[in-house]
């Protein structure tokens, strides 16, 4: 299994202001999201006891991110180390195994992180500390609200639209009409891999293990017979996942209620 991570940086955002923990995280595993250009961050974060710390909620990662400043802070040890691949390159990292994390009520022991610097991510909030990605949130039903700002666990029954995934590399795959597409909360636009450019426009996409070449492509989405979303994709020439069609940005939906227990996921 390859390691991946796609939180992309399209544009600069202004750093928010701490907000802190709040009394509806003590009541349970209900959490308030910071929604920044489309991508969840939730505070209150707790490692291996130590926090609360502000993370990026990224669905379309296999992998835990913490800075290595606060890895050190807390006296995290380097016990392996792995390569993290993204759609712009890879890079070698150290990681540690058997931490905890909590969130609330929620909480989630045995979990790895790879120490890695997050200039990319401080792009969009200068506070962040870590990525949660899917070594955390695939032990979990959960429903990310971004209308709303809430993060929620456990599980639902939820009206709306309805489709089954798959995982490729330990990451949630949903079958389109342009493919097979990662669920991407770290993502800002909807991104098709091994597609030219239908026009002359090119422009750089930063993720966290480099930089790519991107132009753009007018496509329709439809999902399970539901007409989604039209306009202007991000394409990238390269195909740099087997298996997989592009990334699927969390922020085309107002609610996305992911059940690993049953395997699907509704949208609205």
């Amino acid at each position: 299994m390859k390691l991946y991570l796609n939180v992309m940086m399209m544009a600069l955002a202004g750093s928010q202001l701490w907000a802190g923990c709040n009394s509806a995280q003590d009541a349970g595993p209900v959490l308030k999201l910071n929604v920044t250009e489309g991508r969840p961050i939730v505070d209150c974060v707790f490692v291996n006891g130590h926090g609360p710390y502000r993370f990026l909620l990224d669905t379309g990662s296999n992998v835990n991110l913490i800075e290595p400043d606060l890895a050190r802070i807390i006296d995290m040890k380097a016990a392996f180390k792995l390569d993290l691949a993204s759609s712009s390159g890879k890079t070698e990292l150290p990681g540690s195994d058997g931490n905890q994390i909590a969130l609330a009520s929620v909480e989630a022991a045995d979990q790895k992180f790879l120490f890695m610097g997050l200039e990319a991510v401080h792009k969009l909030d200068p506070g962040i500390r870590g990525v949660l990605g899917q070594w955390f949130l695939s032990r979990f039903d959960y429903l990310i609200d971004l209308r709303a700002k809430r993060l929620e666990f456990g599980k639902q029954e939820r009206n709306g639209a309805r489709a089954p995934f798959k995982w490729i590399n330990a990451r949630t795959v949903v079958s389109t009409s342009l493919g097979h597409l990662v669920l991407d909360s770290g993502a800002v636009r909807l991104v098709l891999f091994g597609v030219a450019s239908d026009s002359g426009g090119r422009g750089i996409v930063n993720t966290l293990t480099g930089s790519q070449t991107i132009g753009a492509a007018s496509r329709t989405l439809i999902i399970e017979g539901r007409n989604v979303w039209h306009g202007d994709a991000v394409t990238m020439s390269s195909r740099t996942e087997p298996g997989v069609a592009g990334l699927l940005p969390l922020s085309l939906f107002k609610m996305i209620y992911v059940s690993n227990s049953e395997g699907y996921i509704v949208f609205e």
